[in-house]
C-alpha cells in the first residue's frame, strides 16, 4: 500500500511541477514585437509640425500647411538599442519651386514636383515609447531624391552631411 501513495505522490509532485513550470514560463517577458522598435505612429514637434508614419507611409504636415509625403517606405534601424535609424520614402508629394513663391516665403509641395516618384530620406534618433528626433535629409548643395532606393541609402547619410537639425517630437497616437 506504500508503494501506491508513493507512486501517486510521485505522480502529484511531477503535475504540481510541471504546473509551476508553465506558471513561471507564462509570466516571463516574452519577445517583444519588432514593431515595437519602429517609430511608427503620429509625432508633434513644438512648432506644430506633424510626421506621420505608418508601416507603407510617411507625411509632414500642420494645420496651416502641407509638406512633403511618400510611399512605399522602408525603415533601416542604425542602433543596437533599436532607437536610431533611416526612414526612406518614394515621394508622393514634394517641394516644388516652380510652383513656390519664395519671396513672400511660400513654399508649395504638390504632387507634380520633378522628385515626385523619386526616393528621399528621413533620419531620426533618441527613439522612446512617448518620444523621438526626426530629420529631413538636407544639405546645401545637395540633392533633393534619387532615382532608387539604393542610390538613396548610399547618398542620405549623416556621414556625407545630411541631417544637420533635429525636430524634437513627441507622440501623440498611435
Amino acid at each position: 500500500m506504500n508503494h501506491f501513495f508513493s507512486l501517486h505522490r510521485t505522480k502529484f509532485s511531477a503535475i504540481l511541477i510541471a504546473l509551476s513550470l508553465s506558471i513561471f514560463l507564462a509570466s516571463c517577458k516574452t519577445e517583444s514585437d519588432p514593431k515595437d522598435f519602429l517609430p511608427l505612429g503620429k509625432w508633434q514637434d513644438s512648432f506644430g509640425s506633424i510626421y506621420e508614419i505608418s508601416q507603407t507611409e510617411f507625411s509632414n504636415y500642420s494645420e496651416t500647411y502641407d509638406s512633403y509625403a511618400g510611399n512605399n517606405l522602408v525603415i533601416s534601424i542604425t542602433s543596437n538599442d533599436f532607437s536610431s535609424g533611416y526612414i526612406y520614402i518614394k515621394y508622393t508629394k514634394a517641394y516644388c519651386a516652380e510652383h513656390s513663391n519664395l519671396e513672400e516665403y511660400k513654399y508649395t509641395y504638390d504632387n507634380d514636383s520633378p522628385d515626385v516618384g523619386k526616393w528621399y530620406a528621413i533620419s531620426y534618433k533618441s527613439l522612446t515609447a512617448s518620444s523621438i528626433q526626426i530629420s529631413g535629409a538636407y544639405k546645401y548643395d545637395g540633392k533633393t531624391s534619387t532615382e532608387t532606393l539604393e542610390e538613396a541609402m548610399a547618398e542620405f547619410t549623416i556621414e556625407n552631411g545630411y541631417f544637420a537639425m533635429y525636430s524634437d517630437c513627441v507622440k501623440i497616437s498611435d
